[in-house]
């Protein structure tokens, strides 16, 4: 049963039509599974089937070089051979592509977790200067309290050496009073 010229390019062009829509949910479900959006694997999903679907109906399409031939294996049908394999490399390519979004998923993971890390250490800077900070004015307070403890030790030597003084000339004041 063949199609006349002008349904099968009819048909080609919604089929092509098909194709950039299913494309276009390929795209935006991997954007989705990139960016751990929800509803990822199931835009995944459809636009995986659409495109494997996709592809079964370009098998009966007539080839682009004569206009009413078979398009693909010489007949207009395709044996259980063939669409068994055509099935198998659908879902060879599907688990790739799924394979390949896991390793992606997995890369922006390990991204998240270094920024975090990074994150964490600036934090931990922060409060180190902090504390050093800290650190420097208690060390400055202590130095100034040595110089003043160094400064009261000379004032209380003095102290001491004007007192020892002064005993000796009450001493020697009693002595006199005592002597006449």
């Amino acid at each position: 049963m063949s199609q006349s010229p002008k349904s099968e390019k009819g048909l080609k062009f919604y089929v092509d039509k098909l194709v950039s829509i299913g494309a276009a949910v390929v795209i935006i479900g991997a954007l989705f599974k990139i960016l751990h959006w929800k509803f990822a694997n199931e835009l995944l999903i459809v636009g995986m089937f659409t495109e494997a679907g996709i592809f079964l109906v370009y098998a009966y399409l007539p080839s682009d070089n004569d206009g009413h031939g078979p398009a693909v294996g010489g007949s207009a049908t395709l044996d259980s051979t063939e669409l068994i394999n055509a099935f198998n490399e659908v879902k060879t390519s599907i688990e790739n592509t799924n394979t390949s979004l896991s390793t992606i998923s997995s890369s922006t993971n390990g991204l998240k977790e270094l920024d975090a890390k990074f994150a964490a250490m600036g934090k931990t800077l922060d409060e180190l200067n902090h504390f050093y900070g800290s650190l420097k004015n208690v060390s400055e307070t202590m130095t100034s309290s040595v110089g003043e403890a160094a400064r009261t030790k000379d004032q209380l030597t003095a102290l001491a050496n004007n007192l020892t003084e002064l005993n000796a000339v009450y001493a020697n004041m009693i002595h006199a009073i005592k002597g006449k």
